[in-house]
């Protein structure tokens, strides 16, 4: 469990299996079982996962290109160090945006391509 691929981001989730969070869903996917409650139900579908942690529009948005094949996911948890993580189809935290942090949009626009292609 302490493996850490170098995935170009220096964030200490990036590169590491996204740990499995207690959730209270506020926006689920529609394509997205909503009877979950922890993060792990949601990689389920093998398919990348933008989990926002706060509701960040902003974020949700930087994905909406890949609207299925990029499930999008608006949940509350514990967690205070991240407002959103992209999470590959294996589970591994492909981009996290620090709490409070400017959207790079450059960035989270080009990361879900490396895994799902170009946007829709």
């Amino acid at each position: 469990m302490d493996v850490r691929y170098d995935l170009g981001d220096d964030h200490r989730l990036v590169g590491t299996l996204c740990p499995d969070m207690k959730l209270n869903l506020e926006r689920p996917d529609p394509d997205v079982v909503t009877a979950v409650n922890r993060s792990a139900d949601l990689l389920r579908e093998g398919r990348e996962l933008l989990l926002d942690l706060v509701d960040r529009a902003e974020a949700r948005d930087a994905a909406a290109a890949w609207t299925g094949r990029v499930n999008t996911v608006t949940a509350r948890t514990d967690r205070v160090d991240v407002d959103a993580l992209l999470i590959r189809p294996d589970g591994c935290v492909a981009r996290a945006l620090p709490t409070g942090q400017d959207l790079d949009a450059t960035t989270l626009v080009r990361a879900p391509g490396t895994w799902s292609g170009q946007p829709a």
